[in-house]
Formats: structure tokens, sequence, C-alpha cells
């Protein structure tokens, strides 16, 4: 024996439930992994939505919710999330200022990724 006690359950669950609390409230995409998983719709404001928001899963939720989502970012946040998804190269902003543009890039190259990603047999169906 090691002469350390064994802490009672519920201390082991709220010790579990503060990291993944603090976790959450410190890393938006993990804050919003749980909240998909509990089933959960929440808004991200400000800065947290920029981290928060996954352009290929909203791809999958269709044009419309798409483009209502990314049409409320700067031009500077559309393409650091589509960089940070590898979904374009600085070299594919050319030209585009705009946050149409913008996303309408960032649209079609999501809707190549969840392509990409999603079972082929669910696409023969």
């Amino acid at each position: 024996m090691t002469g350390k006690e064994t802490p009672a359950a519920v201390d082991a669950l709220d010790k579990f439930f503060t990291i993944v609390r603090d976790e959450a409230a410190t890393n938006p995409r993990f804050a919003r992994r749980l909240t998909e998983a509990l089933g959960m719709e929440v808004m991200f404001r400000g800065e947290d939505a920029v981290h928060a928001v996954d352009p290929i899963l909203m791809a999958d939720q269709g044009p419309d919710k798409f483009r209502k989502t990314f049409l409320t970012y700067k031009a500077k946040d559309l393409k650091k999330i589509m960089k940070d998804f590898a979904l374009a190269t600085p070299q594919d902003f050319k030209g585009k200022t705009k946050p149409p543009q913008l996303v309408d890039l960032m649209w079609e190259r999501a809707q190549n990724r969840l392509y990409d990603l999603k079972p082929k047999l669910k696409r023969a169906s």
C-alpha cells in the first residue's frame, strides 16, 4: 500500500468534471464537440466562434445554414478558418477580398472535403 487514501466516487467525479469544464472554457473546439455529443446546439460568440466552428461539419448542414453562418464573419477570420482546416492556400485568396467570395470558396472546398470523408456506401444510396 502507498498510504494514499482512495477518494470517494463523488470526489473523483467532481475532479473529472472540473477538468472537463476547465478545458471546455479554454478550448472552444472541445466545447463544441462536447455539446454536439450531448445533442445540444449552442451559440459561440466573438473570438470563440472563430475557434469553435468547423466548416466541414457546417457544409453537411446544407448551403443555407453554411452561408448564414459564415457570412457573419470578417474576411480575415474566414481566411484563418480556411487555413486552419487546410481548405485554401494564400494563392487561393488572390482576388478574393470580400466575405461572399471567401464563403463561396470555403463552401466549395468544404463540400469536396465532406464528399471525400463520407463513406462510399453512403454516397451510393
